[in-house]
């Protein structure tokens, strides 16, 4: 398979993963949230989904948790996500970002491995 097709075929793969998440969202942030109960993490997590990249979500906060914290979180997340769209691990990467007319906010990429 070329460059392009393999380029088209993950593309592919990718979309169908975001459209099952669209389609879960409500219940796979419910999932996320009790987790993140469960592992004394208390601080929101918020979604965007991609419409292009390599990331199946991105995730953000606008606290500013504790690195481990939010390694956690994103562990976590990944977990959840894994399940959901029934793909091999996924992992997190820092994601550089601001936010207008407030304080920090951290954002994180969730990809594949």
């Amino acid at each position: 398979m070329d460059t392009i097709e393999q380029q088209v075929t993950l593309d592919k793969r990718l979309n169908a993963q975001r459209d099952i998440i669209r389609q879960s969202l409500d219940a796979i942030a419910n999932d996320i949230g009790m987790a993140m109960r469960d592992a004394g993490l208390t601080f929101p997590i918020y979604f965007a989904m991609p419409n292009s990249g390599d990331a199946v979500v991105t995730i953000a906060t606008t606290l500013d948790p504790s690195d481990d914290d939010w390694r956690e979180a994103a562990a976590i997340v990944c977990q959840i996500i894994q399940e959901k769209i029934g793909c091999g691990r996924l992992q997190g990467r820092e994601l550089a970002c601001a936010v207008a007319n407030a304080g920090m906010i951290i954002a994180t990429d969730v990809t594949a491995e």
